[in-house]
């Protein structure tokens, strides 16, 4: 570890900078302090339901949330690794490796003679289409952190019509394609180890985000709300420009110990650190570098960014992989706590400086 250490000051570090948190993305503690909805192991994703409730994935479950109460749909013999609803409101699932239809006993495990492998995202279209990320080739959704420090970019964006069963190919070898979105005329695809989301139509795509991007949902206005499950270090970035310190690394040490992204931390004194990470009078600085954060951005409909929401380091509700708007309120999924939050939009415009009484 110390030759580590004293190759990583030898080394240029033009390409290690991290984005900085300002503007639009300027900290606040906003998911730290948002209401706790629901605490559920295993919740993953959520859609809305014609009628405006709310459809959850947990673990093997899905779950129906009425605003009051939740009640067990369904039950699969594998996780749910996401959820959608159609716009019949038919809802589906995909469960890491295959998707399933309400009411259609038919599987889909497989798109151009490739079988799926981690399927993060389900993302309908108004013509009864869904567009589907399969993030990887060689990696299941649960060994994501294999991916990333293989610098995997076997991920692909595809386009499924649940009638016919047409697939049709919109993009490939992106790395770790996490969610899709219809913007206008384009469609949008989050790639998480390349920190940007990637226009399929053209290339103005939004790059250098803070963290790692997740998945997309739409707001009436035309806009969106992204996700973003961890936010970047510098430690992470020199690991991944390391080859041979990071394969033994993975060859001899636990994947929950690795010095890479996390969707919580703080709870074990072997994870790794750097140095402004080190709690002072028992306190852990929320400037510190993260190895795990709560982030969520939204963005108008002409993709310009106009406010965020955090959990700062020394937080609990890191790991956010699904944000959703339902009228005056915004649900979010912490996976690292295992919790769904819920915020006021009002509350989110005022404490970003924006105007409350705009749409």
């Amino acid at each position: 570890m110390l030759k580590f250490v004293k190759h990583l000051f030898k080394k240029s570090h033009s390409n290690l900078a991290i984005p900085i948190l300002d503007g639009a993305l300027k900290p606040n503690n906003l998911l730290e302090n948002a209401d706790i909805i629901l605490e559920k192991p295993g919740l993953e994703d959520m859609a809305l339901t014609p009628d405006g409730q709310l459809l959850l994935a947990a673990g093997t479950e899905i779950l129906l949330f009425d605003g009051k109460t939740t009640r067990v749909l369904a039950r699969h013999d594998e996780k749910i690794t996401a959820i959608a609803v159609l716009p019949d409101g038919r809802y589906v699932v995909a469960l890491g490796r295959k998707i399933i239809i309400q009411g259609d006993p038919i599987e889909i495990i497989k798109a151009l003679d490739r079988p799926f492998m981690a399927i993060t995202s389900l993302t309908p279209r108004p013509d009864g289409r869904i567009l589907v990320c399969d993030a990887s080739s060689n990696y299941t959704y649960q060994k994501w952190q294999y991916d990333l420090m293989t610098k995997g970019c076997t991920g692909r964006l595809i386009m499924l019509d649940p009638v016919s069963g047409n697939i049709e190919l919109l993009q490939d070898r992106l790395s770790w394609a996490f969610g899709a979105l219809e913007i206008g005329a384009n469609t949008l695809v989050s790639e998480s180890w390349r920190h940007r989301l990637s226009f399929i139509e053209s290339n103005n795509d939004i790059e250098e985000l803070p963290g790692y991007p997740a998945r997309i949902t739409s707001t009436l206005d035309g806009g969106f709300w992204l996700s973003l499950f961890s936010g970047r270090a510098q430690i992470v970035e020199f690991v991944l420009s390391e080859d041979k310190f990071r394969s033994e690394m993975m060859a001899t040490i636990d994947p929950k110990h690795w010095i890479c992204p996390a969707l919580s931390s703080g709870d074990d004194f072997l994870e790794p650190m750097q140095s402004g990470g080190v709690k002072h009078m028992g306190i852990l600085k929320p400037w510190a570098p993260p190895r795990s954060y709560g982030l969520a951005l939204r963005f108008d409909a002409s993709c310009n960014p106009l406010m965020s929401v955090h959990s700062r380091v020394g937080g609990k509700n890191h790991g956010i992989v699904t944000a959703l708007e339902k009228g005056n309120c915004v649900f979010f999924i912490s996976k690292g706590a295992d919790r769904l939050l819920c915020l006021d939009v009002q509350t989110i415009r005022s404490i970003n400086g924006l105007k409350t009484n705009a749409k």
